[in-house]
């Protein structure tokens, strides 16, 4: 091999951009973000981590290689962030129109009086019965009896002022759709407009009233002809009522 053609292969040689390196693996990492939002950081520390790899092996006069990488890099960070983002949108979408559902079914129910129906979407500890015991209403209820307990329920939960504004209230408008904070985290606030309502003139009632409501999911039997297993149903259940008392 001459002299020449050795400074020509060393003239060749690039040594690999650092940041393509970290660009690709922080890539690779960004589909961590499809678990949670919180790791929405990755796939945008990642993109910005490949555009300076990319800036990285093109500037200067010796050109550093790994191009290729940094863009991989990118197109994962890029792909995967822009993925997560539709799946999170599409399951907010989807959760709030159920509870949207949810809330308008059980102001249906309300109206029509049909109070097991009503009673059937509160989650358990929604009516707090110990308020009851001893008052003028108790009636010395058996409560060793689900059903006598239930009905007790359905007694105090007719008597939430939020209740009656619903029952009142011809047709109510969702004004707001939020997470829950704190205590309630992983629930969905309701705000309820409940102005377009018939006057009463025994008290005021609230114009306004807030829901919050959750889902879990259970396992049912399947219905219909071949139905030879369980299949997995969300139920939607309001945990809490404000105003209440």
């Amino acid at each position: 091999m001459t002299v020449i053609e050795t400074a020509g292969n060393a003239n060749e040689y690039r040594p690999i951009s650092t940041l393509a390196v970290l660009a690709l693996v922080a890539g690779c990492f960004s589909v961590s973000a499809l678990m949670s939002q919180i790791l929405w950081v990755i796939p945008i520390f990642a993109a910005g981590l490949s555009i300076a790899a990319v800036r990285d092996t093109t500037i200067g006069k010796s050109h550093k290689a790994g191009r290729g990488i940094a863009l991989i890099g990118l197109a994962l960070s890029v792909g995967f962030g822009l993925q997560s983002f539709s799946v999170f949108s599409v399951n907010a979408w989807i959760d709030h129109s159920r509870a949207r559902e949810t809330v308008l079914q059980w102001h249906q129910a309300i109206r029509a009086g049909e109070w097991d129906i009503v009673h059937g979407f509160c989650a358990p500890g929604l009516i707090p019965l110990e308020e009851d015991h001893g008052g003028p209403d108790h009636d010395a209820h058996n409560y060793d009896s689900e059903e006598s307990r239930k009905q007790s329920e359905i007694k105090l939960l007719r008597k939430f002022p939020a209740v009656r504004s619903l029952a009142a209230c011809d047709k109510i408008a969702i004004a707001e759709i939020v997470r829950g904070e704190q205590q309630y985290q992983g629930a969905l606030h309701l705000t309820v407009d409940v102005n377009e309502r018939e006057q009463h003139s025994e008290d005021v009632l609230p114009r306004v009233v807030d829901l919050w409501l959750s889902h879990k999911t259970q396992k049912e039997p399947e219905v219909g002809k071949d139905a030879a297993g369980f299949q997995n149903v969300e139920i939607w259940q309001i945990i809490r009522v404000d105003p209440s008392e």
